[in-house]
């Protein structure tokens, strides 16, 4: 162990290596196969219940320091704290018709 990973309290190699194990656990070959179309009786769960009607508008290309991807707590939090920090250039992107997430 380094002094640097003295200082730490931890072994930064180890614990990298402890979650490179675990995720290797965890990735499957067939990837995004795995996954089943949500339909039948529980197809209404991947409607969002707030949007009557399909929002169409043409895409944006603004550059910006930072994108945060997704609106829910995490999202606004990371936003309302790199406001806080004096950053202005930021653009949330949501896929929801709202943020807030679960809450929303």
């Amino acid at each position: 162990m380094s002094d640097a990973a003295l200082d730490l309290g931890f072994d930064p190699d180890a614990l990298r290596e402890k979650y490179r194990q675990e995720r290797d656990k965890r990735i499957r070959q067939d990837g995004n196969e795995q996954y089943q179309e949500v339909k039948g009786e529980f197809a209404h769960y991947v409607e969002d219940p707030y949007v009557e009607e399909e929002i169409v508008r043409e895409p944006l290309f603004d550059e910006v320091e930072i994108a945060i991807i997704g609106g829910g707590f995490g999202g606004l939090l990371a936003g309302a704290r790199l406001r806080e920090a004096g950053i202005k250039d930021i653009r949330m992107i949501e896929k929801g018709a709202d943020f807030g997430g679960t809450w929303y």
